[in-house]
């Protein structure tokens, strides 16, 4: 007969792999838990638009248009105003507030 080889480790090496296999177990049920809730909080309405939209009444093909497009719009005109607040913070506030500094000193 052929002699059987048996694994030669000690009780603390088991107890080691053992407590090894838990923590991994626990890391990956708790990293799948946090992915699921992350997913669930992103695909959430936070707006609160899907309330709004469902107790709209009916519009019309005409109304949708003339819906959307002036909430495309008005998201252009709000882009449009921050670029010129950004704009007129780092072209003018900036140069001005150091060309103070300089002269106080």
């Amino acid at each position: 007969m052929a002699r059987q080889y048996k694994k030669r480790t000690s009780r603390g090496a088991r107890n080691l792999q053992s407590a090894g296999r838990s923590v991994l177990g626990f890391a990956g049920r708790t990293a799948d838990n946090a992915a699921c809730g992350l997913a669930r909080w992103a695909t959430t309405d936070h707006s609160g638009i899907g309330n709004t939209l469902d107790n709209m009444p009916s519009l019309g093909f005409f109304g949708g248009i003339s819906y959307i497009s002036s909430v495309v719009f008005s998201g252009i005109l709000r882009m449009l105003m921050h670029v010129a607040v950004v704009f007129f913070t780092i072209a003018i506030w900036i140069p001005f507030l150091i060309y103070l500094v300089l002269k106080l000193i």
